[in-house]
């Protein structure tokens, strides 16, 4: 998350006004939802990557890392929907015996599983590249302009600022308990995860305790205040966008 956050701050884009960014990765995701062709998916995929690497400077091992670990567990999602498990073989599907159980994939379950991880793939590289290139001060701003309720802004600024402070606890106390050799066998490492987790839990909820007070005590009574900066409207965005949905109907209609 450091490594994402740094790079919010320090992208090309980083002036670039956060509505035209947003609307451009909410357009990647409707188009993406409504045509749901893999060929569409994927071609989403690259214009994200072009569009964040060319066009943001953003390295592209940063956002090949962040796709990775998305991938990766959109793939391990969309298994239970190509193969399924029976009692008995599924036909002239492919079938494999485990014990007592029969796994089976059809044609259908893996046309079906491969549409949804192009659509989500697509998407996801969408949002990686809103997150990539708009840090959180900007995204308030956006949702404020949006009409957002202020408690559920407020709620998600503080969320997200607990969590690099959790972080930096976390990897102190486990710093600590490996010094210590907490981690030098089974028993041990199951000792000091738990040890490990019912501390950062009562650190969580002492700091927010005393963030509560503190701002109890100079007097707050209404939503956190974020000084907005001078955004830039680039004309570009809406060439892009005018391509971008150009292309992906075509391919839609196409393939």
């Amino acid at each position: 998350m450091h490594l994402i956050d740094r790079h919010a701050y320090t992208n090309a884009l980083r002036r670039v006004d956060p509505a035209q960014k947003g609307g451009l990765a909410a357009l990647a995701i409707v188009l993406c939802l409504l045509l749901d062709r893999p060929a569409v998916g994927l071609l989403t995929l690259a214009w994200m990557l072009a569009l964040t690497t060319l066009w943001a400077r953003v390295p592209l091992l940063v956002f090949g890392r962040a796709l990775l670990s998305e991938g990766l567990f959109l793939a391990l999602s969309v298994v239970g929907v190509a193969v399924s498990v029976s009692l008995t073989p599924a036909g002239p599907a492919a079938a494999w015996r485990l014990g007592p159980l029969w796994l089976s994939a059809g044609p259908q379950g893996l046309s079906l599983a491969l549409r949804l991880l192009t659509r989500a793939l697509g998407c996801a590289a969408a949002l990686n590249f809103l997150i990539l290139t708009t840090p959180l001060t900007d995204m308030i701003t956006l949702l404020q302009r949006l009409r957002v309720p202020a408690a559920l802004i407020e709620l998600m600024t503080i969320i997200y600022r607990a969590i690099f402070v959790l972080l930096e606890s976390l990897q102190r106390m486990a710093t600590a308990q490996d010094a210590r050799l907490g981690y030098s066998g089974p028993r041990r490492m199951l000792r000091s995860a738990g040890l490990l987790g019912s501390r950062l839990f009562l650190d969580a909820y002492l700091r927010s305790r005393r963030m509560q007070v503190a701002l109890e005590s100079r007097g707050l009574d209404g939503p956190l205040r974020v000084l907005p900066l001078d955004y830039t409207r680039d004309r570009r965005v809406w060439w892009l966008g005018a391509a971008f949905t150009v292309s992906l109907l075509l391919v839609g209609v196409v393939l």
